[in-house]
């Protein structure tokens, strides 16, 4: 996986991660919403501003 496919699989997740909070609020579901939340809470608001990636070895030329 490229670095580009990386950043672009953690935007997706990040999409539907919102979507899914959104219905949660809809669905007056709080505690669901909170651990939800409190689960993406770094990918959301990553300190320093951005998200680091690990490669792990044998998964570079995936």
């Amino acid at each position: 996986m490229t670095s580009e496919q990386a950043a672009q699989l953690i935007d997706n997740t990040l999409d539907h991660v919102h979507q899914r909070l959104q219905d949660l609020e809809a669905q007056s579901l709080g505690s669901e919403h909170q651990a939800l939340a409190a689960e993406f809470r770094e990918w959301r608001q990553p300190i320093g501003g951005h998200i680091d990636l690990m490669v792990f070895p044998g998964l570079a030329n995936s």
